[in-house]
């Protein structure tokens, strides 16, 4: 569990860190007057939907670590590549949890964190793109 523990530790900040570089990114990139309406909106949505991406990597590899330690690994016996442990952290941190791949023993604790995080991140990045699809220039 200590293992768990601070695997959720690392990944959570790490997570949080790297998206709030990513906001700021993108308000920077759209903070120009020539940059308005779908120009900016794109921008966000590729900086933010990049950002998403590499945070759900970031799990991957803490469960990847996690299934080559021993605390836990997934229930189908076919869940051996990085690839399909990437896809189920991409489903779980989305929170859409489709079912077909679970964790098991500690890594189960490190999914509910993930999917946590995952929805606050894409919480914060909807307010980001409000945000820069309201602004006005003056």
């Amino acid at each position: 569990m200590t293992l768990a523990a601070g695997l959720v530790i690392i990944l959570f900040g790490l997570c949080g860190g790297l998206h709030a570089r990513a906001m700021a990114f993108a308000m920077h990139l759209t903070d120009r007057k020539h940059i308005t309406g779908t120009g900016a909106l794109l921008i966000a949505l590729y900086v933010l939907a990049a950002a998403h991406i590499a945070e759900a990597g970031l799990y991957a590899v803490g469960f990847f670590i996690g299934q080559s330690t021993g605390i836990g690994g997934f229930a189908q016996a076919d869940v051996n590549s990085f690839m399909d442990v990437f896809y189920f952290s991409v489903v779980n941190y989305s929170s859409l949890g489709l079912g077909d791949i679970y964790p098991t023993g500690h890594l189960r604790f490190l999914a509910g964190i993930e999917a946590l995080n995952g929805f606050l991140l894409i919480s914060c990045s909807a307010s980001t793109i409000f945000l820069v699809t309201t602004r006005r220039h003056s």
